[in-house]
């Protein structure tokens, strides 16, 4: 129960929660930007505080299948393993009620995420700390 204080307000997004679909739509674009390639994101975890989310999720082809990433800028980058196919996001409500991407992480080697709460002020709970 300790750790339940500590996240209170947290909730995992499912697929048919109104805030699931936007924030997915807000992701996907920049990261096809960043990549430079068309891709989905497969999400290990959505969840929202307040204001915040937070989005941990797998990149992959529109096809499903793992990305050729020969045909895009980090081909040097994954043929050395120095990269992940992770995509991370953070994510702020404004007063107007859209959602804005505030940090992203594309295909990191470490926790990139890690210093999220300090830097943008989000809660830590919603990475799990």
């Amino acid at each position: 129960m300790s750790n339940s204080f500590a996240q209170a307000g947290l909730q995992a997004l499912q697929p048919g929660d109104a805030d699931y679909a936007s924030l997915l739509a807000l992701a996907q674009p920049r990261a096809e930007q960043e990549v430079g390639l068309p891709l989905q994101l497969q999400v290990d975890h959505l969840d929202r505080q307040g204001d915040w989310a937070f989005l941990l999720s797998r990149m992959r082809a529109p096809d499903g299948n793992r990305i050729d990433w020969k045909r895009s800028e980090y081909a040097e980058q994954a043929a050395a393993g120095a990269m992940s196919e992770r995509y991370a996001a953070l994510f702020k409500r404004g007063e107007d009620g859209h959602w804005r991407l505030i940090a992203q992480a594309v295909a990191p080697g470490d926790v990139a995420w890690e210093p999220w709460p300090q830097q943008h002020g989000a809660p830590a709970s919603l990475f799990g700390y």
